[in-house]
């Protein structure tokens, strides 16, 4: 079979695009040849091999690429650090703040409040001009400034907040502006630490300057880069995630027509949203330093090796007609958020994100649509981080 010639680092890949290229991958065999950054790579978008992948770290170690993208920028966290051990123990320190009354609280109350005061000014907007873009107005910021809120930082800074994780997102692209940006998030970050050690609050950075573990606590610096990690994984993944997911109930009228008339059922269209359109849609990963054999394939030393969550989450051996977009579908195994030792751990958070987010703006704004001359915009592209560019709409 002749496989499209792409480099899954380059191109856009819009819509329908990436998933018939994916389709074409999987129908060459467990894994395809391609390109990452003009480099040799391996593609594996078929359920089974993908999962294999996922929880096998001899052969696929999940530190690896997280050294190389952010850790230069955010310093070393538990998706970056190659110790089992170490791993256990700091995931252990580090990710139950997620699980916290914080949390739990600010989930009951929080979530639709933060969203009804982003969608307060996008109501007079909308009517007034005809029309927005949601994706600047509301899905580019409503998940980090759940994180800023969760966080218990000043509310003055949030638009700061947001502007020092984009350039940590961009570390590639600017590292100087990125190490500026860290830097700078770290000095404003140093005197709250200290102040929530002395008297902690109901926040999630008290929650982590309290956290013991086997008799182990996190350093000052172990907590600044696990919050400087979650503006750039946390924020940017949501962010695409309910973007997809807003494009997906637009472009399915019959969906939104539902959800605006049953809210209850935005957990049902979140799962689908995440399985059809996945934001994290090729996650790049590098193979062992040394030669490995995976499913019948020799594979050389540090060796790109894609992992398409997109091609697995719409594999036919593991969902019926994948192509449709169906709230209605038995839920099956997805591994939009992966699997194995670095799985998400904020998965559940930002489900309920997109959930109450979903909610809020079908009660806000239940008479909008994609304005039809800028629906290519609003397509999801790119493979690394996939979502719309922009979601131009107006009332109809």
């Amino acid at each position: 079979m002749n496989l499209p010639e792409i480099d899954f680092a380059l191109e856009d890949l819009p819509g329908a695009a990436l998933h018939e290229a994916l389709e074409a991958f999987r129908s060459h065999g467990d894994l395809a040849p391609a390109k990452f950054g003009g480099q040799p790579a391996w593609v594996i978008a078929s359920h089974a091999p993908l999962l294999e992948a996922f929880t096998d770290s001899e052969r696929f170690p999940p530190h690896r690429m997280y050294q190389l993208s952010f850790e230069p920028a955010i310093g070393e966290s538990f998706i970056s650090m190659p110790e089992p051990e170490r791993h256990r123990v700091y995931r252990k320190l580090a990710t139950p703040a997620f699980r916290s009354r914080a949390i739990q609280s600010y989930e009951r109350e929080g979530l639709a409040s933060l969203a009804h005061e982003l969608i307060d000014p996008l109501v007079a907007d909308v009517q007034s001009r005809g029309t927005i873009d949601l994706v600047a107005a509301f899905t580019s910021r409503f998940p980090y400034l759940v994180i800023t809120r969760l966080l218990g930082l000043p509310r003055e800074r949030e638009n700061e907040f947001h502007q020092w994780a984009l350039a940590l997102l961009r570390f590639r692209e600017d590292p100087a502006e990125a190490e500026r940006s860290a830097r700078e998030f770290t000095a404003y970050l140093s005197p709250i630490v200290e102040a929530r050690r002395a008297q902690p609050e109901n926040d999630v950075i008290s929650e982590l300057a309290a956290a013991r573990v086997e008799g182990r606590a996190l350093t000052d610096e172990e907590i600044f880069s696990h919050v400087r990690l979650l503006f750039p994984t946390g924020g940017e993944t949501t962010h695409g995630s309910l973007g997809n997911a807003i494009y997906a109930v637009l472009t399915h009228p019959d969906c939104w027509r539902r959800l605006r008339e049953d809210p209850e059922i935005a957990p049902r269209i979140v799962e689908e949203a995440l399985r059809w359109e996945t934001s994290i849609a090729v996650l790049p990963r590098m193979s062992a330093s040394h030669p490995i054999e995976f499913r019948g394939q020799k594979i050389e030393p540090d060796t790109w090796v894609l992992f398409a969550a997109a091609g697995a989450n719409r594999d036919p051996a593991m969902h019926a007609n994948p192509h449709r977009f169906d709230i209605d579908r038995k839920a099956g195994d997805t591994l939009t958020f992966g699997r194995g030792v670095k799985s998400c751990p904020g998965m559940h958070l930002a489900k309920r994100n997109m959930t109450v987010a979903l909610q809020v703006l079908a009660e806000r704004l239940p008479g909008i649509e994609l304005v039809p001359e800028r629906t290519d915009a609003a397509v999801p592209r790119r493979t690394v981080l996939r979502c719309p560019e922009a979601l131009h709409v107006r009332l109809t």
